[in-house]
C-alpha cells in the first residue's frame, strides 16, 4: 500500500550505498615488528571501519580512517598509530558480527585508549569515562582481565568470559554511531537487564545458553531479549520445514508460497506453491550465503531469528523472500495480537509498491499513540518531513483461517484502509499480511530505522 508519501527517495537510496564502503583490511601497513593486531569485538566483527582517533574528539574526522577489519575482526596497525586512541565503526548492511547472521542491526562506534591490543564494549566504557578496566570490572562484578582482553577466546576455559560476552553484544544496541552522545542511562538499562539474564541462567544451570541470546535496547528505550542465530546449515535444519515466499507482488502471485525442506545430510527438498516436489538436492552454505554448484555466492541472508529470516535473491531479479518456519497453510493460525505491541510504539513499514518484478520498496514511519477508553488511538505517519494523522484498533474478525484480531489503519479514502494480520515476528521484524487487498502480499512492521533502511538497501543492491 502507498501511504501518499515518497518512495525511497533517491538522496536515501545514495547515502545508504556510500555508507561504510570499504576493503576489508588495511593493506598500507605491512605486518612487522613495529605493527601490532587489533582485534575488533562484539562478536569478531568483520569490515568494520577503524580510525585513529588523533585529536581524541571521539570522532572518526577526515583523513584519520585506516581500513576495515577482516573475517577474523583483526587489522594490523603500525606502532605509530596504535599510539592513539582508536575507534570501530560498525555500519547496518556493510558490518558482520560472528555472533549472528546477517548484518549488525543498528550502526555504532566502539572506541580504545592508546596501545590496546582489542576495540570492545568494554574497552568503550572505560575510555568513554576514564577509568582502569579494575574499575569497571567492579561495576560490571567481572573479572578485570577477561573485559580487557578477547573473552571469546576466553569462554573455551573461562566461565566469566561467556557472562561478558552476553554483556558485550548486547551493550552496542545501546551504543550511538557517534560516541559523544553516549547516553550512560541507557547503558545502565542495558547492564542491569544483561545481568538479570545472567542471573536467571546460573539458577537455571544453563549459562550455556547465553551465547544463544542478548538483550537489546530499541528506538524506544524498551529492553528485549532476543535468540540469536550464528549458524546457517544448523538453522536450516533445525525446522521441520521453511515456509517462504516474495516481498513483491508480482513474484508471489507468480510463485505463491513455497515449501523447503534441509536435512542434516546436506539433502534438501522444495515444494512448488501446488505442493509439488523438484526432487532431492544438495545443498551448501558458507557465512550468509547458500554456495551454488559452480561454487559462486548464491542467495544471501540478511536477518534471522528463530522464526523468520529474509534473503536476497542472486541472479536476475532484486527479489526479497520471508522465510518463516510457521506452517502457512491450511492449518495456519495467526498469532493474537495485543495493544502493548503498538501503543507508544514506532514501527517503520517497508512495502513494495511495484506491480512488476523491478522492486519498488518504500519506507514510512508509524508512531502509535495508546488506546483511549473506546479502544481507539491515533497513528502518526510520516516519511521525509510530510506526515499526517489516522486511527488505529484492534478488531476481531471471522477469516479463512478462524476467528482471529487485526490491526485496523482507518485511512481517509476507505479504500486504502488497512486490515493487518500478523504473519510471525522476531527480534523486531514482523511479517504482515493486509487482509484488505485483494491480491496476496507481504509486508514487514521493524522497529528499528537503521535495520529497515538496511533490508531496503540490500533489496535495491542486491545484484550490485
Amino acid at each position: 500500500m502507498q501511504f501518499k508519501l515518497s518512495f525511497l527517495t533517491g538522496s536515501l537510496l545514495a547515502a545508504l550505498t556510500l555508507t561504510g564502503c570499504g576493503s576489508d583490511s588495511n593493506e598500507s601497513v605491512t605486518p612487522n615488528e613495529n605493527t601490532k593486531t587489533i582485534t575488533v569485538i562484539d562478536g569478531y566483527l568483520t569490515n568494520a571501519e577503524v580510525c585513529v582517533d588523533k585529536n581524541n574528539n571521539k570522532q572518526c574526522d577526515d583523513g584519520e580512517s585506516i581500513g576495515f577489519t577482516n573475517e577474523k575482526g583483526q587489522l594490523i596497525v603500525s606502532e605509530e598509530q596504535a599510539a592513539y586512541p582508536l575507534l570501530a565503526k560498525a555500519v547496518v548492511g556493510k558490518t558482520q558480527d560472528s555472533d549472528s547472521i546477517g548484518y549488525v542491526a543498528n550502526s555504532y562506534t566502539m572506541s580504545a585508549s592508546k596501545n590496546l591490543d582489542v576495540i570492545t564494549p568494554f574497552t568503550t566504557m572505560a575510555h568513554n569515562d576514564n577509568i582502569s578496566f579494575e574499575e569497571l570490572a567492579s561495576q560490571l562484578n567481572l573479572d578485570s582481565k577477561t573485559i580487557s582482553g578477547d573473552y571469546i577466546v576466553d569462554k573455551a576455559t573461562n566461565e566469566e568470559a561467556i557472562k561478558a560476552h552476553l554483556i558485550a553484544r548486547s551493550l552496542t544496541s545501546a551504543l550511538p554511531e557517534d560516541l559523544t552522545l553516549l547516553n550512560k542511562e541507557q547503558i545502565t538499562k542495558v547492564i542491569t537487564a544483561a545481568q538479570k539474564t545472567i542471573e536467571k541462567h546460573e539458577n537455571n544451570g544453563t549459562l550455556n545458553e547465553l551465547d544463544d541470546v542478548r538483550v537489546v535496547i530499541d528506538e524506544a528505550g524498551n529492553i528485549e531479549e532476543q535468540q540469536l542465530v550464528n549458524n546457517l546449515h544448523s538453522y536450516l535444519t533445525s525446522k521441520e520445514a521453511w515456509f517462504l515466499g516474495s516481498m513483491n507482488q508480482s513474484y508471489i502471485s507468480d510463485e505463491g508460497i513455497q515449501k523447503a525442506i534441509y536435512k542434516a545430510d546436506g539433502s534438501s527438498e522444495w515444494f512448488d506453491k501446488e505442493g509439488i516436489s523438484s526432487g532431492t538436492e544438495p545443498f551448501k552454505v558458507q557465512g550468509n550465503h547458500f554456495i551454488e554448484a559452480d561454487g559462486s555466492k548464491g542467495d544471501e541472508f540478511i536477518f534471522t531469528s528463530p522464526n523468520l529470516a529474509l534473503t536476497v535473491a542472486s541472479g536476475e531479479g532484486n527479489d526479497l523472500l520471508f522465510w518463516t518456519s510457521e506452517k502457512l497453510d491450511d492449518s495456519f493460525t495467526p498469532e493474537k495480537l495485543t495493544p502493548e505491541q503498538f501503543a507508544n510504539k514506532t514501527w517503520f513499514y517497508v512495502g513494495d509498491d511495484s506491480t512488476t518484478h523491478n522492486p519498488d520498496p518504500m519506507m514510512a514511519e508509524m508512531k502509535f499513540s495508546p488506546l483511549d477508553e473506546n479502544g481507539i488511538g491515533i497513528v502518526t505517519i510520516s516519511e521525509n518531513g510530510e506526515s499526517f494523522e489516522i486511527t488505529w484498533q484492534l478488531k476481531d474478525v471471522t477469516t479463512d483461517f478462524g476467528s482471529h484480531n487485526v490491526l485496523f489503519l482507518d485511512f481517509p479514502e476507505g479504500d486504502k484502509d488497512m486490515a493487518v494480520m500478523q504473519v510471525t515476528n522476531g527480534n523486531g521484524l514482523m511479517l504482515i499480511s493486509d487482509l484488505n487487498r485483494d491480491s496476496e502480499l507481504f509486508n514487514l512492521f521493524i522497529d528499528n530505522k537503521e535495520q529497515a533502511e538496511t533490508i531496503i538497501q540490500k533489496w535495491v543492491n542486491a545484484q550490485e
